[in-house]
């Protein structure tokens, strides 16, 4: 009997310390994580470019974990998300962002939202009118009380407030166009397209990045004039909603004759200080480390230097701050 009893110990010890090691390894993988990452509609380039994100994320984190990627709200509502706990990522603009973190109009209160990779495209807003209309510039609009039928995409999108915005600095507002007999149309991207297309608009303002399908067929389909924007404005702007001085490059469409100034800025990447420190460095690092990945999927990010990657008007999560320092990106 105390034999039996002696082999049952050496057995059940036995199997603690293979249970013990086997625990041993899983603990060393790490528990998998199930992430969310907010995009656009699906087939938009956010969305496409939040598919190859989400895969190249997953491809950092242990085994069995889930980055599901988010097909709607887009670069105001993102943020919103993000303050409701419905994404823990999301691919933002620095203009929205900027205003969700200090709780300004169209956020009703602050987000907490971190920056992780910035500067990840090229993008511009711009404001077009047809070349048959007087318009030669966006003081012209109030200088000659002009009828004009805008087209502006939906209220509460980023196009709407960045048409409002850049039309009130030239001492315009949409209820100004209507009173001089003009006409004021929230409508769909494609739908504008058409709009100016056919003659139903006179201008339309919209987000425009090199290439864009739209912005190309709309401009080769119908003579445009694509307005600057003065230096005071661009400069106000910059500064205070966090835009870059920039410039719509000669030929980047038919009728781009020479380069012109617009407002410029970039994709981000963010967060809010939910995400864990050890979370925010695994995904900062493994979108630095696989621009070509980025790039093959989504041609804008040819653009994107993970050099440039820190540079964001917002603060940094202190896990991808934890990165860029080890990469010698921040001293």
């Amino acid at each position: 009997m105390r034999k039996i009893a002696q082999r049952l110990l050496i057995t059940a010890t036995a199997g603690l310390l293979i249970l013990s090691a086997g625990f041993s390894v899983s603990a060393g993988q790490g528990q998998a994580e199930k992430l969310s990452l907010a995009s656009f509609k699906s087939g938009s380039g956010w969305y496409i470019m939040a598919q190859t994100m989400a895969r190249t994320i997953k491809g950092s984190l242990p085994p069995g974990s889930q980055v599901d990627v988010l097909p709607y709200a887009g670069g105001v509502g993102n943020p919103l998300l993000l303050a409701k706990g419905k994404a823990d990522l999301a691919l933002g603009f620095p203009v929205e962002a900027g205003l969700a973190v200090r709780g300004e109009p169209p956020y009703k209160r602050k987000v907490p939202i971190k920056a992780l990779v910035g500067n990840l495209d090229i993008s511009w807003y711009v404001f077009s009118v047809r070349a048959a209309t007087p318009i030669k510039s966006l003081a012209d609009i109030k200088k000659l009380k002009y009828p004009l039928r805008l087209a502006v995409m939906p209220k509460g999108s980023s196009g709407e407030w960045n048409t409002r915005k850049l039309l009130e600095a030239y001492g315009v507002s949409f209820a100004d166009i209507e009173s001089w007999g003009g006409k004021v149309s929230f409508v769909s991207f494609p739908t504008a397209v058409e709009m100016m297309k056919d003659g139903q608009a006179d201008a339309f303002g919209q987000i425009c990045t090199p290439g864009h399908p739209s912005w190309t067929q709309l401009a080769t389909m119908t003579k445009l004039r694509f307005l600057p924007f003065g230096k005071k404005v661009v400069e106000d702007f910059s500064a205070k909603y966090g835009f870059n001085p920039a410039v719509l490059p000669k030929g980047t469409f038919p009728g781009v004759d020479q380069d012109v100034p617009v407002l410029g800025f970039a994709t981000l990447v963010m967060t809010t200080d939910k995400l864990s420190d050890e979370l925010a460095y695994k995904v900062t690092k493994a979108l630095c480390t696989n621009q070509k990945a980025l790039e093959n999927a989504y041609k804008g990010c040819k653009a994107f230097d993970p050099k440039n990657a820190a540079n964001v008007p917002l603060p940094l999560h202190p896990g991808a701050l934890k990165y860029y320092r080890e990469a010698g990106i921040i001293k």
